[in-house]
């Protein structure tokens, strides 16, 4: 099984061969995670706080589990120039010098520094003050990854009315994404935690109306384009989240406005400090970085015809083989379930599911990105696990969750 594609010059060897400790290996993952299932539907685990702490231990044993499996060290893979360059970067200058001049600094960079903005570079040196020791760094940078589940918890079971089997069952998948264990410990398995954070504050303060949500949502939104602008297309979502609630809650449209207009200052006053503070001037990098990215895809012999076809089978494998089929299936009974009280196009399921198909749809129809989308599309990924958590809580067994991780581990 070719995931890439040959004619198109990117492919990547995704599958491990078929051996008995690969197949033992992903069997005592698979165990482990039963046995946690059938201690909470015992009543061991009432309180869902602990549930997602035991299940944070659990996905890090099992993350560590299935590292074992690669034929590089997390320590390799972190200090290599080709694979994590912003490491090497973060070796050789001090952040204060990479945010003062980073149009100049840049062109010294490797090829993964150089062309992202320094959000990345940012966070690495903020683990640095943690320890600098490179074989503990890369399972920091994993950790941060995973506290994205508490992220995923929290928007989910605001988005649908409080439902805290389905949040619980969504901060799950998202710690066994296959894109995301297959990446780690690189920075983009991080990405997913900022775009969480600005649709956990989007839902805040959708469902509790406070001016502070919406502030913290525009400083939230800068911090997202300084870490990865990708995440914007998740704009889809957030724009039909906005739309859903103007129709079914009793929200004023110019109280809605005002508080678009707290989240246009949130943005804008943290672009001012933060250019007055460094100089560092995040559009004209976001433009640079843009036009770059562009002329990768002609340099590199990357068509896109061919990628326009294969990125989406690419990111379907990367997500899951039956999270991408639930898909369907959540989309199906969210519009034939039997429930008078809300619309069909206005329920959660459907507005969710509808948009990130669309969100998908138009970021395969851009182009930026031709090949690689399993590591680009990591944050997308994670919020493809939500209609599958949907069709997994509409069952009173945790056997359809169960099936889910089995398929997902192997």
């Amino acid at each position: 099984l070719v995931i890439g594609s040959h004619a198109g010059r990117w492919t990547y060897p995704y599958l491990q061969p078929v051996r008995l400790w690969t197949l033992g290996t992903a069997l005592a993952a698979w165990l482990a995670c039963f046995a946690l299932l059938r201690a909470e539907g015992a009543g061991s685990l009432t309180k869902p706080w602990r549930q997602i702490f035991a299940w944070l231990m659990i996905g890090f044993g099992v993350q560590a589990a299935l590292r074992y499996l690669t034929p590089y060290s997390f320590e390799h893979i972190f200090t290599s120039t080709g694979a994590n360059s912003f490491y090497t970067v973060t070796t050789h200058y001090f952040a204060s010098t990479v945010m003062t001049d980073f149009d100049r600094m840049r062109e010294y960079f490797p090829l993964h520094a150089q062309s992202n903005m320094p959000g990345k570079l940012m966070l690495l040196y903020a683990l640095r003050f943690i320890t600098r020791e490179p074989s503990v760094l890369p399972w920091l940078v994993v950790i941060v990854s995973n506290l994205g589940a508490v992220l995923m918890y929290f928007f989910v079971k605001d988005l649908f009315y409080d439902d805290k089997r389905m949040a619980t069952i969504a901060a799950i998948l998202y710690l066994f994404v296959p894109a995301k264990l297959f990446f780690f410990p690189l920075m983009n398995t991080v990405t997913p935690v900022v775009t969480l954070l600005c649709a956990f504050l989007l839902m805040r303060w959708l469902t509790h109306g406070l001016g502070i949500y919406a502030w913290l949502l525009g400083i939230a939104l800068y911090g997202l384009v300084f870490f990865e602008p990708l995440p914007l297309v998740m704009g889809v979502l957030f724009a039909a989240l906005v739309v859903r609630t103007l129709a079914v809650s009793e929200v004023s449209t110019p109280r809605l406005a005002t508080h678009v207009g707290y989240v246009v200052l949130g943005f804008a006053a943290t672009y001012a400090v933060v250019y007055f503070t460094s100089g560092f001037e995040m559009l004209h990098a976001f433009r640079v970085i843009g036009s770059d990215a562009v002329a990768f895809n002609t340099k590199a012999g990357r068509p896109y015809d061919i990628w326009v076809r294969e990125n989406l089978r690419e990111f379907l494998f990367g997500m899951g083989v039956c999270q991408a089929v639930l898909v369907v299936a959540a989309v199906v009974d969210g519009f034939l379930r039997n429930d008078v009280t809300e619309p069909r196009f206005s329920r959660p399921i459907v507005v969710l599911s509808l948009s990130l198909i669309a969100t998908l749809a138009a970021t395969d129809y851009i182009g930026i990105n031709r090949g690689e989308v399993t590591r680009l599309w990591i944050f997308l990924a994670c919020f493809f696990q939500i209609p599958a958590a949907y069709v997994c809580a509409r069952f009173e067994s945790p056997v359809a969750l169960a099936l889910v991780l089995a398929t997902t581990l192997l």
